[in-house]
């Protein structure tokens, strides 16, 4: 039952969110003709309250009645149309709707395997949101053997078909949170123990100069400008490399795109990735880095060609 009432929540998004405005009278009519609706019952009136009620509670949206003309709208409207985790969450819950609706779909439908860990999501939003810590069993690959952290979770980031929760280890010297993959944990507890979190931090602005995940002590974000060509360009412009993207020059040929980040390990890699598509021009420091690279992949290569 708590399942089919879980499609309810989203079909009762959905339809507010396609169709504006409606009444009762009429959101009960869409509900009765609805593929959702498995067992062609009616939406009683006190069900829908129930709801309204759940909806604001699991999703943070709330559903109103304008009185002046009795109907129910999505208050909360602009949250939806932002890069938030209820557009997110609302996003992958309807596709997951509409593939289970659509069983025929499912071989012509197909997604990335994600190796990380989707067992601890849930527990580890639930841990967030309460401010409770987490008991981890956790080894990284540069760690020999597992080790067990007692950690503050502060927030999750996706990456790269990953997971990251970020937290802090409880009782640690480092007040920063850090990185751990859900795909390298073997277990997750939540403890009773609650801890606060800082009312200084703020998730946006601790990954706004980040590139990924990794950031290491001492990096300083810089200005970097990178040329690319006039088709690559158009990639960039649909799919950032980072929030802090701005193109500053466009010509036939090419474009030049500034950001404001710290260039660890991911950056250098995805800026190799585009090969002579792209091109760094400032810092001369990140140039020289690139070009140390590069120069290591010829020597690997040449020495290749001599055996």
């Amino acid at each position: 039952m708590a399942k089919n009432y879980f499609k309810s929540y989203i079909w009762l998004l959905e339809t507010l969110q396609s169709r504006g405005s409606l009444t009762l009278a009429e959101i009960k009519r869409l509900w009765k003709r609805s593929s959702v609706n498995d067992e062609g019952k009616e939406l009683a009136t006190r069900t829908f309250s129930n709801h309204i009620a759940s909806i604001a509670d699991i999703f943070g949206i709330y559903i109103v009645c304008d009185r002046s003309s009795n109907t129910y709208h999505i208050d909360n409207r602009d949250e939806l149309n932002g890069s938030g985790i209820r557009e997110w969450m609302l996003e992958a819950l309807s596709l997951n709707s509409l593939i289970n609706e659509s069983a025929g779909l499912r071989s012509r439908l197909l997604f990335e395997s994600e190796p990380s860990s989707h067992r601890f999501l849930t527990d580890i939003i639930k841990a967030i949101r309460d401010e409770k810590m987490v008991e981890v069993n956790y080894q990284s690959f540069k760690m020999d053997e597992p080790r067990i952290f007692l950690l503050e979770p502060y927030c999750l980031k996706e990456y790269k078909r990953r997971w990251y929760l970020f937290a802090r280890e409880h009782k640690a010297k480092y007040k920063e949170p850090h990185s751990f993959s859900l795909d390298r944990m073997s277990s997750v507890t939540v403890s009773d123990a609650t801890f606060t979190v800082p009312k200084s931090f703020d998730s946006e602005e601790f990954f706004s100069t980040r590139y990924g995940v990794l950031q290491y002590e001492g990096e300083k974000p810089v200005r970097i400008k990178i040329k690319t060509t006039a088709h690559q360009a158009n990639y960039f412009r649909t799919l950032p490399l980072h929030s802090s993207q701005k193109e500053i020059e466009k010509t036939d040929t090419f474009s030049i795109f500034s950001y404001y980040l710290s260039p660890n390990y991911d950056f250098i890699h995805d800026v190799l990735y585009f090969g002579d598509a792209l091109e760094v021009l400032e810092p001369a420091s990140l140039r020289t880095s690139l070009h140390e690279t590069i120069s290591k992949l010829n020597t690997c290569y040449d020495n290749e060609q001599s055996r």
